[in-house]
């Protein structure tokens, strides 16, 4: 009883925090214009440590550290232990055009997760984490002469917020020595809401009134699947190189559109309420990399590939095309002895890393791409090392000023708290 007690407890925790932060539907946790269109900003997978070495994993393999992107890592969790993990994220967005600049800070929950042996060599993961965010604040004044004669001066807002967030459970098997194989079932929850407002100030008399509120409320509700192999190339006592592979499955997502749309001239009042389905794709996901650990260092190489291009209609008017999106993630992390008991700072994990990625549209002809640097340490908690809060720093650039487009900077800070426990957890206490 005392050992479900304690499961439940975590688990309610694991599903309660991120619900939580993810139901303050009026907190915005990306901005970009760049989230205008499809499903906004797609976060980078991993937990803190994984993503302070420019977001590797997929061939990542440890026991004490939990792997949400790739299940075949489950498979690592040793026999009576249970590890947790929960982090935070702030982010800083700078903005520039040619004429013009702005600025957003956000922070919030991120990412939580559990995992725990079910048998010898089988292992169960269950995690919550963000997959797309979208926020954003723009003005268009019209400048059409004949417009500003005719009618006056006309000015539009769009706004939006919303993401989608993940909900994953699965399982990781060792089927044969450096062999482990892991299947997972993804959830996708969520809403995006974008608004249209429009402002008229007529030459005829003073003052300006609201002339037109459309919006556009999109929920998803759809389950996929994911799939992951981890291969131990080389494996001493050592060191150990390890090959990863996962495949996403991929699909219509099935969304329930609900919009509200002005009906009339531009002077109209009345509203009609249009509810349909989505036909917005999206696409399978490949991913293959490689992680060479030792006692002191660990390197890593990421490369992903999503075929968007084909699966979703592109917007001539606004001149949004999807296109293929390919991800290079580069990274390391180094500890210069873990079992020193006199000097702490030998105890911490060093990581940095670097990641480059083309954006999954392509906006007026232009392609977009971002480049980010991360860095970041791990402080163990106890001497055993197994218990670590992890910080990590994130500084990307995408996209650029020119033809009219807008350059982001970016700063990303996030905490991480990744537990393991041991015998402890499953040992029934007693009382004299």
């Amino acid at each position: 009883m005392q050992i479900r007690k304690r499961i439940m407890k975590v688990v309610v925790l694991a599903l309660a925090l991120p619900a939580g932060a993810w139901a303050q539907s009026s907190s915005i946790n990306a901005f970009s214009p760049y989230t205008c269109y499809g499903l906004g900003d797609m976060s980078t997978p991993g937990t803190a440590y994984l993503r302070s070495m420019g977001g590797i994993g997929v061939a990542f393999r440890n026991q004490v550290m939990i792997n949400y992107m790739n299940p075949a890592s489950y498979s690592a969790v040793q026999p009576k232990s249970f590890l947790f993990n929960f982090g935070m994220e702030g982010q800083n967005f700078y903005l520039k055009t040619g004429e013009s600049k702005n600025s957003y800070n956000t922070f919030n929950v991120r990412d939580v997760g559990i995992a725990f042996p079910i048998a010898r060599r089988l292992g169960f993961g269950l995690s919550v984490t963000p997959l797309s965010n979208v926020g954003y604040r723009m003005e268009e004044t019209v400048t059409d002469p004949d417009i500003l004669a005719t009618v006056g001066q006309v000015k539009y807002k769009y706004s939006g917020e919303g993401g989608l967030t993940q909900f994953k459970a699965g399982v990781g098997m060792e089927i044969a020595k450096g062999l482990s194989v892991g299947a997972e079932m993804i959830y996708y929850l969520g809403s995006i809401d974008r608004y249209i407002d429009q402002y008229i100030t007529p030459i005829t008399s003073s003052g300006s009134y609201s002339n037109m509120n459309a919006s556009t409320k999109e929920s998803v509700s759809r389950i996929f699947g994911n799939f992951g192999i981890q291969y131990d190339v080389l494996a001493t006592e050592k060191r150990m190189l390890t090959l990863g592979v996962t495949y996403q499955l991929g699909g219509e997502l099935r969304s329930d559109i609900t919009k509200y749309v002005p009906s009339g001239d531009m002077y109209a009042d009345t509203v009609s309420l249009v509810t349909s389905k989505s036909d917005f794709t999206l696409p399978s996901n490949l991913t293959v990399g490689l992680f060479y650990q030792t006692a002191k260092i660990g390197v890593g190489f990421d490369y992903s590939y999503q075929n968007w291009a084909g699966k979703n209609k592109a917007d001539e008017v606004n001149g949004v095309k999807f296109v293929d999106t390919h991800s290079i993630k580069v990274g390391g992390q180094y500890t210069p002895d873990w079992g020193d008991i006199r000097h702490f700072y030998r105890r911490l994990t060093y990581r940095a890393g670097f990641r480059y990625s083309t954006y999954y549209m392509q906006l007026k002809g232009q392609n977009i791409s971002d480049k980010a640097v991360t860095v970041g340490v791990g402080i163990p908690i106890n001497m055993k090392r197994l218990s670590n809060i992890n910080v990590g720093a994130e500084y990307g650039v995408r996209g650029n000023t020119r033809r009219g487009m807008i350059r982001e900077n970016y700063f990303k800070f996030s905490i991480g708290l990744s537990l393991f426990g041991e015998d402890f957890w499953f040992v029934k206490p007693k009382y004299d």
